[in-house]
């Protein structure tokens, strides 16, 4: 259910540059969503093509892409992917998410008429 606020929002956005850009349909949405947020791409999907009723987003095809997660060691400082845990794969020591990664929703790219 946390995904329509973010389906609402995405409109909202989408509207806003439709409007600003004298586009009259926005036919593709490329989202990069990251790998540790609980938003689910098809739950995603039935809120936006509901939501997306007359407005210059109905019938938009959504694009999906994870946004991996990037972890830094408090440690050593070393960076890597999150593999199922936040221990760092060469001196063991917890690791903290670097900032921008893995979390929430970015729109990349959006194509219309």
């Amino acid at each position: 259910m946390h995904e329509l606020p973010m389906v609402m929002e995405l409109l909202s956005m989408m509207e806003r540059k439709a409007r600003e850009n004298h586009l009259s349909k926005i036919t593709e949405i490329d989202l990069r969503i990251g790998e540790l947020s609980d938003l689910v791409d098809e739950c995603i999907q039935l809120y936006f093509d509901t939501a997306a009723e007359g407005t210059c987003c109905e019938g938009a095809k959504l694009v999906f892409e994870k946004n991996p997660a990037i972890l830094r060691c408090t440690k050593c400082g070393r960076q890597f992917p999150y593999a199922r845990s936040f221990q760092c794969p060469d001196c063991g020591g917890s690791a903290t998410l670097v900032r921008g990664t893995g979390t929430g929703f970015v729109v990349k790219q959006i194509k219309a008429l």
